[in-house]
């Protein structure tokens, strides 16, 4: 809309005729008592130079105006800003099948009988923007701040500037990758379908460089200076071992090198104390190896997923493995959703972005929500109206959670709320 600008005073109105004069009369006589010509009022004045450089510099100063504006929008629509918006993202059913109108089974598991499923366990994902390849702007963030349901993070807390996107993707499909592997050996010792796991060495820290270990050797047994040997049968008993012994302890690992037996000697070295309060962050001491675990079992388990990436969902697929592997419908035919990264010994560890993860749940139709423990300070005051959120620590508790609620008997179940009351 534009202003226009509004007569000049007088330009409208009619002059006062004095009483007794001819309006029509314009004669005057020099000793007349009469009024100023009409030609010097104000109104009557016609527009002059200085009138129009005053309209003409208004003119300039609504373009100009205009100007800063349009450059303004188009800035704040375009040019990127260093910070990363996290948004809810989209759910997947990992039970939905072709049968069910997907367009592929999203989880398939082979070597052994599997059983009919029902309902749904849907891993929750995170929308991401301000990593490279998706630039967050001004616009987007007004948004983000007045949006309930997006948070906004510094771009080094997701996406360091050093990295570029092909080595995010790298960096998110090796998470989801190594989640996979997780769940599945997991899954296989909850249910007993395996009872043993197979430790393959794939490196060593520096002070173990020299020790004669390979990668590829597989650890069979630990021995130690007074002759006691044990067989290594799962990453949580060598764990568990690995606390009894004090750091510079020799010992005498065999390893299974292309079939045949071999004997390594290495000294153990002490835990880190990453946290930097003087205590090391585990009890005994480590080998100093970096181990890869695979449940010793003819099952395996895959999942067909694209476009998705990072380790949070290992939880779900666990459990998706175990309500295809064993007997009976685990869900009860409920909308179950959740989020959990998941360790081969069935620890549910924490994520990010678990606020837009319970936001995306509900909005795909869950009813409950399955958080790690580590996230219920994150959990309370976000939860969304009529979505019901229990914590687990593990997967077996996951798993009594999933049966609590298909029994439709949550009472025991532990809630965030009682989780941050313990503490």
């Amino acid at each position: 809309m534009t202003l226009r600008p509004s007569n000049a005073p007088g330009a409208d109105s009619h002059v006062a005729t004095p009483r007794g004069t001819d309006p029509a009369d314009t004669s005057t006589s020099p000793n007349a008592d009469a009024p100023a010509p009409a030609a010097q009022t104000a109104g009557d004045l016609a527009p002059g130079p200085r009138r129009r450089l005053f309209r003409g510099r208004r003119r300039a100063g609504l373009m100009i105006g205009l100007a800063l504006v349009v450059a303004l929008v188009i800035a704040g629509a375009t040019v990127p800003i260093n910070k990363v918006i996290q948004a809810p993202g989209p759910t997947w059913n990992v039970l939905a099948d072709a049968s069910d109108g997907a367009d592929e089974d999203l989880l398939t598991v082979t070597g052994t009988e599997t059983f009919e499923t029902s309902g749904a366990l849907r891993m929750t994902t995170v929308s991401v923007s301000g990593c490279p390849g998706y630039p967050v702007t001004f616009f987007m963030l007004v948004d983000a701040w007045l949006s309930s349901d997006k948070t906004i993070l510094e771009r080094d807390q997701v996406c360091p500037e050093s990295l570029t996107a092909e080595q995010v993707e790298e960096v998110n499909q090796a998470q989801m990758t190594s989640s996979q592997d997780a769940a599945v050996v997991a899954a296989l010792m909850e249910t007993g379908a395996a009872t043993r796991m197979t430790l393959t060495v794939e490196g060593t820290v520096d002070e173990q460089a020299g020790s004669g270990l390979e990668v590829g050797d597989v650890l069979e047994s630990i021995t130690t200076a007074d002759g006691a040997t044990t067989t290594i049968t799962s990453y949580p008993q060598l764990r568990e071992l690995m606390t009894t012994i004090a750091p510079a302890t020799p010992l005498t690992l065999r390893v299974n090198r292309d079939g045949a037996a071999v004997d390594v000697e290495l000294t153990t070295i002490a835990p880190q104390d990453a946290d930097g309060d003087g205590e090391p962050d585990s009890e005994g001491s480590l080998l100093g190896l970096s181990l890869s675990a695979r449940a010793d079992s003819d099952v395996d388990a895959t999942f067909s997923l694209s476009d998705v990436g990072g380790p949070s969902a290992g939880t779900i697929f666990a459990l998706g493995i175990i309500d295809e592997i064993t007997p009976g419908d685990l869900t009860g035919g409920k909308d179950i959703a959740g989020t959990g990264t998941i360790s081969i010994d069935g620890t549910v560890g924490a994520i990010g972005g678990i606020k837009q993860k319970m936001a995306g749940a509900h909005k795909d139709g869950s009813d409950y929500f399955l958080a790690p423990a580590a996230n219920c300070n994150e959990v309370v005051g976000s939860v969304p109206d009529g979505l019901e959120v229990y914590a687990v620590e593990t997967l077996h508790e996951a798993v009594e959670a999933v049966e609590a609620i298909a029994a439709e008997d949550t009472s025991e179940l532990m809630t965030c709320e009682a989780v941050l009351g313990a503490g």
